[in-house]
C-alpha cells in the first residue's frame, strides 16, 4: 500500500467497539476534520486536503522521516495486559497508541549519528508520546547518567535517565542541555549545557556542567575541530528526564 492507503487503513483500524473511537463521528471530532470529508476518505470516494491530512497526522502523533535523516531507533509498543498500581484500580487500561518504546543505550552509542543495532540496547524505556516536550519527536534514545558522574548535580544524579532527540543538534538557546562529544582523542560523550559563540570564520561551542568546580568547561571550534560537522560535537538535545526525587 502507498502512504494514503496506509493512513486510511490506520484510521479504519481505530474505529469500532473497544477501540480508540467508537464511530466515525467521534473520530472526526477528535481529529478536527469535517465528518463528511472523513467518511468520503474512508470510503475511497475522495482524498483529503493538506490541512485536514495535517490535523489527522498531528493528532495521531505521526512523524515523517526523510531518507537523508538518521535512522529512527524508537519502536511502537504492543501491550500485553499491564500490571497496575494500587492507585489505578478501576481505570481503563493504557492504549498502545499513546506510547513509544525508546532504546536505552550508553552515551557514546547515543551520540553516534548512525543507526543503533539491537545488541547495543541495554533495555527499553516507555514514554507517553503526548507529553509536550516529546510530541512530534521520533528519533529518540535514552541515556542513564553514569555511576559517580556528578557533573550535572543537583539537576541530575547518577542513575537518572534522560531522553535525547538525535534530530535536534541546534545549540540555541544558550544553556540548552545536550548530549555532547567532549574534545580529545577519547571523545567521551557526556551530558552538558551548551553555548555557542560566532567567531570571525568559525563557531565556538562551549560545553559546561552545573558542577563547574569539579568539571570545568571545555570548548570546540566547529570548523577547526569538527570539519564543520556538528554531529562530531553534539549528539542531540535532552528533551525529557526521569529524576530520583528522593535525593532532591
Amino acid at each position: 500500500m502507498g502512504f494514503t492507503d496506509d493512513v486510511r487503513q490506520a484510521l479504519i483500524d481505530r474505529i469500532g467497539p473497544g477501540k480508540r473511537y467508537p464511530n466515525n463521528k467521534r473520530m472526526a471530532d477528535d481529529l478536527g476534520v469535517d465528518p463528511s470529508q472523513l467518511n468520503r476518505f474512508l470510503k475511497r470516494e475522495r482524498g483529503l486536503n493538506s490541512e485536514s491530512l495535517g490535523h489527522i497526522l498531528d493528532k495521531l502523533g505521526v512523524t515523517v522521516l526523510f531518507g537523508d535523516e538518521p535512522v529512527d531507533a524508537t519502536r511502537e509498543v504492543c501491550f500485553r495486559p499491564p500490571g497496575k498500581t494500587q492507585a489505578a484500580s478501576g481505570l481503563p487500561a493504557p492504549r498502545p497508541d499513546d506510547y513509544m518504546a525508546v532504546p536505552l543505550v550508553d552515551a557514546a552509542t547515543a551520540a553516534d549519528p548512525g543507526p543503533i543495532s539491537e545488541d547495543k540496547a541495554e533495555g527499553w524505556v516507555l514514554v507517553w508520546r503526548h507529553q509536550e516536550s516529546l510530541r512530534f519527536r521520533s528519533n529518540l534514545v535514552a541515556v542513564a547518567v553514569r555511576p559517580g558522574d556528578l557533573s550535572m548535580a543537583p539537576a541530575m544524579h547518577p542513575g537518572d535517565i534522560v531522553v535525547v532527540d538525535r534530530s535536534d543538534r541546534d545549540p540555541s538557546p544558550a544553556g540548552k542541555i545536550m548530549l555532547v562529544r567532549e574534545p580529545g582523542e577519547a571523545g567521551r560523550a557526556a551530558i552538558r549545557r551548551v553555548g555557542a559563540k560566532r567567531l570571525d570564520d568559525d563557531v565556538e561551542l562551549i560545553f559546561y556542567s552545573d558542577n563547574s568546580r569539579e568539571y570545568p568547561p571545555s570548548t570546540r571550534l566547529l570548523k577547526r575541530d569538527c570539519d564543520g560537522d556538528v554531529t562530531r560535537a553534539i549528539g542531540g538535545a535532552v528533551v525529557w528526564a526521569w529524576n530520583d526525587m528522593s535525593r532532591k
